[in-house]
């Protein structure tokens, strides 16, 4: 009896050890500054959903090495300045290991350099090339950047027989970029911009705008801005008239801007990521099923679709997990493990960082789509 009292008390002990051990296991805090509120919201809840999701599923094998992953949220509001305040709150207070975000490209120009002389790994979760080109050796990003968008755009627009453009672009940090890359890539492929005119994010009324543009000898229109800009656009495209073909930013690629804008965003055309026509992907396409998965799981989660901007979280989260995995949480190590990723099939496209690429995709990652009827159709 007092040897079998004696076997249970050591086997408690040795739960309990266990136990407290699992308790006593540091987490590993990641940052994330997105947009939780505004007209951008539903992209940083979107990303918040995703990473939770990950997060949670990760932390039930285990975490890494023993460690959870701790996620620690700050709502930048879209501005510039309070993405600036919070993300040095979260290098200097915090005492992340790492920053995934923040969401807008007009937020990525300004810590990009905070990010930089504080040595923070960082994965972004904005498209602007601008964040990756200079090269900074602690920046990296996920979203395909408006480089590889406009040629693919560009080229479609040509072979269209299109070789007059009107250019609509916001005045913010991913408008700029868009505008920057039509302009210079025009050229390149005989398309010549006839027009070339700018808006605030704030404009709720284009229609002066539109209806100056209807006075040129453009043969489309191009329209690069995000957030709810690009319904307010495609609103008033229709109510002045136009009917010259439309184009718009892969920023609009999403089923809340079809709902949105109903029967207006009908033969828009847009250069975007492969995420929302996974589903029409050849079967040989390796990103067809981790698209297909992701969908899935973030349905059945969350009770509502995913949508490309928590796609974008998606493989920051899987890139940035890899090298934790494989580096630990050394700042340099994990920053040199990040940019050894090689060939990683992702959402956003198959990821191979280097030196002197910290985008990671190629133009394969970018395909065309018209909105048909309430929904995205895939165009050969």
């Amino acid at each position: 009896m007092l040897h079998t009292l004696r076997v249970v008390l050591a086997l408690a002990g040795m739960v309990l050890a266990s136990v407290s051990g699992a308790m006593a296991a540091e987490p590993i805090l990641i940052g994330v500054p997105v947009i939780f509120t505004g007209p951008g919201a539903f992209v940083g809840e979107a990303e918040k959903n995703t990473l939770e999701m990950l997060g949670e599923a990760l932390n039930a094998k285990g975490g890494i090495e023993g460690r959870p992953l701790k996620f620690i949220y700050y709502d930048t509001e879209g501005k510039p300045d309070v993405a600036v305040r919070l993300f040095k709150r979260l290098i200097e207070k915090d005492k992340v290991t790492a920053i995934l975000g923040p969401t807008a490209s007009w937020e990525a120009g300004p810590v990009k350099p905070i990010a930089e002389k504080e040595k923070m790994p960082t994965i972004m979760l904005a498209s602007a090339r601008a964040i990756i080109d200079p090269v900074a050796r602690w920046v990296f990003k996920t979203p395909v950047e408006d480089r590889i968008v406009v040629a693919r755009l560009l080229s479609h627009i040509k072979s269209a027989g299109l070789d007059q453009i009107a250019l609509v672009t916001s005045q913010d940090g991913f408008g700029d970029g868009g505008r920057k890359e039509i302009l210079e890539q025009a050229p390149e492929h005989g398309i010549k911009v006839v027009f070339d005119e700018r808006y605030t994010m704030e404009d709720a009324d284009l229609t002066p705008l539109l209806n100056k543009l209807k006075k040129t000898e453009a043969k489309a229109v191009v329209n690069w801005s995000s957030s709810r800009a690009p319904i307010v656009f495609a609103m008033n495209y229709k109510q002045v008239g136009l009917t010259l073909p439309h184009f718009q930013s892969h920023a609009s690629l999403s089923r809340s801007f079809l709902a949105a804008t109903g029967a207006n965003s009908e033969g828009i055309v847009v250069a975007g990521p492969k995420f929302e026509g996974g589903e029409f992907l050849p079967d040989g396409d390796p990103q067809k099923k981790i698209i297909a998965d992701y969908k899935a799981a973030y349905k059945a989660k969350w009770g509502k679709d995913a949508n490309q901007f928590g796609a974008g979280a998606h493989d920051a989260f899987m890139i940035l997990t890899a090298a934790l995995r494989k580096a630990g949480t050394d700042p340099e190590k994990l920053r040199a493990a990040i940019e050894e990723t090689r060939g990683y099939i992702g959402i956003g496209g198959v990821y191979t960082y280097s030196a002197t690429n910290h985008g990671g995709l190629a133009k394969d990652s970018v395909v065309m789509y018209r909105a048909t009827g309430g929904g995205w159709q895939l165009l050969k």
